[in-house]
């Protein structure tokens, strides 16, 4: 009817731009962008018409175009709150926070009862390291609208952020009971849920799975070619083709893939692209952009595209595709590389680990049948970036400094407990904190605080800002022994504390996430810094301290030791996972 409307009427305003509306709903973006473009050039002086232009715009995936769109609409009318604000989180999602500031402040001074508007201005203060002012202006929305989802949402990032993962959980917790069908939700919740001390293993799994459940939606698959050797179609999925944990895993993998045996599609959600993206990007047959594709377009797409095997890179991390998963477009579909765990996902068939990450006897806590890889569940390819391994610090300071860049979301109670035991076990030691949140001066005083409880006091604390990738990988110039967290493990933080000459020493525990830096400091030949209880722990971190001549013997051939073991040997790791993706067809012919 619409349509008929506009061709009727092709000035009528008001029709084209509830058409675009409606076009944009059922995931027809071009067709809804030319509608929203002719509205503006009915319109061009109508700032609502260009608001609504720029949302649609990011919609579809088109940042950039969508920023210039909104400052265009705010230009016209200065006072107009609803286009301010999107114009903040446009420039907040493209990487320009203080930018974003100004727009979210404006936004707020027009509308400060406004709960969408203080979610955004709470979303880029924390863009900002201001996470008190996130904090306070989450709380305040959900104070306003205790019935938005929305609010409870951005509550909880804020809360993950400062390291309140159970109350993080809880606030995505509200939001599910909100909005059932919010997936965000569903998936921070999960998220969440592994980062927390207080859930065991086995709640997890229940979670986990209990969300799988209700997801099973698949798209009817046939005439599909079983040849159990022929040349095969593998796709990747993620929104962290970048720099990111994920692209870094990548980076080794996508130009050893043997082009006899597969042919690789990349599937990037990825919203900013960066130096790793193009990389990536350049090692790969086939590179498609899904910005703006809902969960069944991608799944149509892929099955168009004749992937044989589906690779989730995402698990239920943020941006995530696992929706698309649900709908089985491929006939064999793994999650692995970006992975925290099992997905729940009846229609994920594998879970790629390692003996390490999955050993015999854990494959309870996954829905995923366990294929294991010999030499590492992933690969690293270090940045060529990174500074020279420096003289152990020890050797200038006099004492032992200890470290940690993970995160404060990783920084448990438990873990907290444990570093303070460490603490009083070597004498004047030191601990390096080092992580963006910690800009914040309340997170510090937050962060000394709970260490002055445990009895350790300021003095032997370094609580840094994080930085540039580069200013933090040289940060562990000042670090002698790195101390991993639980129970969420460091992995890509483990594997660069390690290309920086810095021992690290782990308790893992069951659950995926808890045992990243036991799979890594294994492969690498040192298991002996894995901990079986927390007095081997400390033991252990002890006991390096001590013998200040290993240490450094350890930091002047760690990083060559790493670059010849099967850590960064991408050629070899490549070829382990063609053999276990073989596997995985071969299994799928054999049925």
């Amino acid at each position: 009817m619409l349509e008929q409307s506009v061709a009727a009427h092709p000035d009528f305003l008001d029709a084209r731009r509830a058409l675009a509306v409606v076009l944009g709903k059922s995931g027809r973006w071009e067709e809804a962008l030319a509608q929203h473009s002719e509205a503006a050039r009915l319109a061009p002086d109508d700032a609502s018409v260009l608001n609504d232009f720029g949302c649609a715009l990011l919609e579809a995936g088109r940042l950039e175009d969508a920023a210039e769109m909104l400052r265009l609409s705010v230009d016209l009318d200065h006072e107009h709150g609803e286009a301010w604000t999107n114009l903040a989180a446009v420039l907040n999602r493209l990487g320009r926070a203080v930018d974003a500031a100004d727009g979210a402040k404006q936004a707020a001074a027009l509308r400060p009862d406004h709960a969408g508007v203080l979610g955004v201005l709470s979303t880029v203060l924390a863009s900002n390291g201001d996470y008190a002012g996130a904090e306070q202006a989450a709380r305040r929305a959900v104070a306003l609208s205790a019935e938005d989802s929305g609010a409870w949402i951005q509550l909880g990032n804020v809360l993950i952020d400062i390291g309140e993962v159970d109350a993080a959980a809880e606030a995505y917790g509200r939001a599910v009971e909100l909005a059932p069908g919010n997936r965000v939700a569903a998936h921070n919740r999960l998220y969440a849920l592994h980062l927390s001390a207080t859930v065991g293993d086995e709640g997890l799994f229940e979670a986990i799975r209990r969300w799988g459940v209700g997801q099973s939606k698949p798209i009817m698959l046939s005439g599909w070619d079983r040849d159990p050797d022929r040349r095969l179609r593998i796709g990747y999925v993620s929104a962290d083709f970048g720099q990111h944990p994920v692209g870094w895993f990548m980076a080794p993998v996508l130009p050893n893939h043997d082009p006899t045996e597969v042919e690789v599609v990349c599937y990037s959600h990825r919203e900013v692209e960066d130096d790793l993206t193009r990389l990536l990007r350049n090692h790969c047959q086939n590179w498609v952009s899904v910005l703006g594709m809902d969960d069944r377009a991608l799944a149509e797409r892929i099955r168009a595209d004749g992937i044989d095997l589906l690779i989730d890179l995402g698990g239920h991390t943020a941006r995530n595709r696992l929706e698309t998963f649900a709908m089985a477009p491929a006939p064999v579909q793994a999650t692995w590389g970006g992975l925290i765990g099992t997905t729940g996902l009846p229609a994920m068939g594998w879970l790629i680990g390692d003996p390490q990450q999955v050993p015999p006897g854990a494959e309870g806590l996954y829905t995923e049948c366990i294929v294991r890889l010999p030499n590492g569940y992933v690969c690293y390819g270090p940045p060529d970036y990174a500074p020279e391994v420096t003289p152990l610090p020890a050797l200038r300071n006099g004492w032992q400094t200890f470290g940690c860049f993970n995160r404060l979301a990783k920084l448990s109670d438990e873990t907290l407990v444990l570093w303070a035991r460490v603490l009083e076990a070597v004498p004047e030691s030191r601990l390096v904190l080092n992580t963006k949140e910690l800009a914040c001066p309340v997170l510090r005083e937050r962060v000394a605080g709970r260490f002055a409880g445990l009895g350790i006091g300021a003095d032997r604390l370094d609580l840094r800002p994080g930085g540039s990738h580069v200013e933090m990988l040289a940060a562990y110039g000042d670090v002698d022994v790195a101390l991993d967290p639980m129970p969420y493990s460091g992995g890509l933080t483990t594997l660069e504390a390690l290309w920086m000459g810095v021992p690290v020493v782990t308790l893992p525990g069951r659950r995926f996430c808890a045992r990243h830096s036991l799979s890594h400091v294994t492969v690498l030949g040192y298991p002996e810094w894995v901990a079986s209880d927390p007095d081997g722990y400390v033991r252990i971190v002890a006991g390096l301290a001590q013998h200040t001549g290993y240490l450094e013997e350890l930091r002047a051939g760690m990083r060559a030791r790493m670059a010849a073991s099967p850590l960064c040997d991408g050629a070899a790791f490549t070829r382990d996972l063609e053999a276990a993706y073989r596997e995985m067809w071969r299994q799928y012919c054999a049925t």
